[in-house]
């Protein structure tokens, strides 16, 4: 918590003014049961001008108990409202420099409710805290003073029930910490299944499985609401319990004050047992300030563990170090090097997530054996039967069946899928500026991996990833983020218009560089057809926009920024081959000095690259033109015949047909 609350620092001005505030109210609130006493005495004795002198003071330290109770939530408000500003300001500006790994592990759901929940908690436990627990010490240790200058041995008796009062705290805390961990994990749970719905609500419906995803909801939402019940009960259980001691004590002290009037003599002692009234009530209610008090400590404290749990999970957050770290002394890169992108020998695995409870498998079902009517011999004797070494002996005893070869072998090879394989494995390319780089494989190669590695969204765990000539280690963040454009995967868009989508690119970009970058994406078309132009709505993520037109935006806003190099990675998918066809085309003869890096499931989309990798489980099978890979590379021949049938490949340049002939003319050399 005190890393959490170093964030109070720039609010510290108000949080003193809170304090003074409070302890001037506190200090009006001890003086007016003394006050109260006088007044009666007052009255017992006719003394109207003490009545009014008392009544007077009474009622200025009312009003100035009411202006710095007022002034009092007015600072304390403004420090917890300026505190909960700063923290969620730091944990978005931290998690914004984490690295995508960093993310994977916390998870995202996991993020928004530590960002709004979690914050929330300790900006409720800062506000309480600043407006009854500062003044408690003070009403406590003021109140015990005037009780026992009033009574010393009543005094004495109810200071009895403080420790039976803090032993139900401890109580309390004890039992209440673990459930509102468990709470806190819990809202996790529900953000990230209402996330999901909301998110992939088309496939839900889609799919039919509304009833599901509402069964699922609802299964977590039980979950929370069980616990939370639980914690409530535990929490209706305070009040009652206080109550009791509360009311039970004030019993006592009248029967005391009972017993020490009864003994004494009316006529001598007249004066003291006139003051007993006046002196029980001020007793009284100094007795219920210091209860009060109590209780206001163990609600606070009873609420603390939620915090403390809320400020852990935000620690994380604030003491979390990147996995990314930028150089101490980072390099330049050189003018000739500008645009060029290098692996040399990069191999890549992600690192395993923190292990969690494993969770318990149910146990196999057991074989049944299988009745028959025929004795072993004859099972024996039968055509097909298993030999007498294969488990069934010729008197039906069970003997040892030999393990085989091939199983044996595989067992090594079964430990070794336990270990955490390479994603990528000795990748090594150059691709320059003016040259476009084509990747390719079949799903899970590696492709999305090798890309996320350029623009470091992750450190590569052997090899060197260069970019303008300087490994991506020794780039400043902001050169590096300056030399490459990403094209995503998934293509997003943020609310807002397309001028501002396009302008996330280049804030400086006018509207003729937007209208060029639309033409090249092949988007400026839909865009010119809809009747506000670049300034139309864009709905959050994009969702009034088809995919092949988020796509089309999202490479016109990689192409107004103007990066020395581009990467698309599957950017093409949701496009038909004629926009795909004619938009290679457009970038191809617009961006004739950008480095341009696609990654492609269509071999329609890499036919014309300057350069093809071929991927297949992390491993380079092949670098070369798409006519050298259909000689030379099986794995490229494969998905190129996958994809277009061996009649479209023999009409492509140095397909089926070129390789045919050449084998028919061997044939002939051969027969001569």
């Amino acid at each position: 918590m005190k890393k959490v609350l170093s964030l109070l620092k720039p609010h510290k001005w108000w949080l003193l003014l809170s304090i003074l505030f409070a302890t001037v109210n506190t200090v009006m609130q001890l003086l007016l049961p003394a006050y109260t006493k006088n007044i009666q005495s007052a009255i017992l004795a006719y003394d109207m001008k003490g009545i009014w002198k008392y009544a007077g003071l009474m009622l200025v330290f009312t009003l100035i108990g009411i202006v710095t109770s007022v002034m009092n939530t007015l600072a304390s408000t403004k420090t917890s409202v300026g505190y909960s500003i700063s923290l969620r300001n730091f944990i978005f500006d931290k998690v914004s420099h984490l690295s995508q790994s960093d993310i994977d592990k916390i998870g995202v759901s996991s993020l928004v409710t530590r960002t709004t929940n979690d914050v929330r908690q300790i900006h409720d436990i800062v506000l309480s805290t600043l407006k009854s627990l500062i003044p408690i010490p003070i009403m406590l240790v003021g109140g015990l003073v005037m009780a026992f200058r009033m009574n010393a041995e009543v005094a004495k008796t109810s200071l009895q029930a403080i420790p039976m009062l803090a032993v139900v705290a401890v109580i309390l805390l004890a039992i209440i910490i673990p459930v509102y961990s468990k709470v806190q994990k819990l809202m996790d749970r529900i953000n990230q299944v209402m996330r999901e719905k909301i998110s992939g609500i088309r496939v839900i419906r889609a799919f039919n499985r509304t009833e599901y995803e509402d069964d699922r909801f609802s299964d977590a939402n039980k979950r929370l609401t069980g616990l939370s019940l639980v914690a409530g009960r535990i929490m209706a259980g305070l009040m009652p319990i206080i109550t009791l001691f509360f009311y039970g004590l004030i019993c006592v002290i009248v029967a005391k004050s009972i017993n020490s009037v009864s003994t004494l003599d009316i006529v001598k002692d007249r004066q003291t047992i006139v003051d007993t009234i006046p002196n029980l009530t001020a007793f009284i209610a100094y007795f219920s300030l210091i209860l009060t008090s109590i209780l206001s400590v163990v609600s606070i404290i009873v609420s603390i563990p939620r915090a403390v749990i809320s400020g852990k999970r935000i620690k994380e957050i604030m003491v979390a170090v990147s996995d990314i770290q930028p150089p101490e002394n980072p390099i330049e890169p050189k003018a000739g090097d500008i645009g060029k992108v290098e692996f040399r020998d990069v191999s890549f695995k992600y690192k395993p997530r923190p292990a969690g409870k494993k969770k318990r498998r149910a146990p196999a079902p057991k074989k049944r054996p299988v009745k028959t009517d025929k004795k072993p011999e004859a099972i024996a004797a039968a055509p097909g039967a298993a030999p007498d070494d294969a488990g069934i002996a010729a008197d039906g005893a069970r003997t040892e069946i030999p393990v085989p070869a091939e199983k044996a072998a595989k067992a090594p090879a079964e430990e070794k899928k336990k270990e955490k394989v390479f994603e990528l494995k000795h990748v090594s390319f150059v691709s320059n500026p003016g040259e476009v780089t084509a990747i390719i494989g079949v799903t899970g190669s590696g492709k999305t991996t090798l890309m996320n590695l350029i623009p470091r969204l992750y450190d590569c765990t052997e090899g060197e990833v260069l970019v303008n000539g300087v490994n991506v280690k020794d780039l400043a963040p902001q050169t590096l983020a300056d030399a490459i454009a990403v094209v995503p995967q998934q293509a997003f868009l943020f609310s807002g218009t397309v001028a501002d989508n396009i302008r996330y690119g280049n804030q400086d970009a006018t509207e003729t560089d937007i209208w060029r970058a639309l033409e090249i994406a092949q988007a400026k078309s839909f865009v010119a057809a809809m009747p506000d132009g670049i300034d139309s709505f864009v709905s959050q993520a994009g969702k009034n926009y088809s995919g092949g037109q988020k796509q089309r935006l999202a490479i016109a806003r990689a192409i107004v920024k103007r990066a020395p190099i581009i990467l698309f990675d599957d950017s093409f998918s949701a496009l038909d081959l004629a926009t795909d066809a004619r938009l290679r085309a457009s970038l191809k003869e617009n961006l004739t000095d950008t480095n341009l890096i696609i990654v492609a499931q269509r071999v329609g989309t890499v036919l014309n690259a300057d350069r093809i990798i071929v991927l297949e489980d992390g491993n380079v099978m092949g670098v070369g033109t798409h006519r050298e890979l259909l000689e030379n590379c099986d794995v490229y021949r494969e998905i190129v015949v996958t994809q277009l049938s061996e009649d479209a490949l023999s009409e492509l340049p140095g397909g089926a047909a070129d390789n045919s002939g050449k084998e028919d003319a061997d044939d002939g050399e051969n027969e001569e």
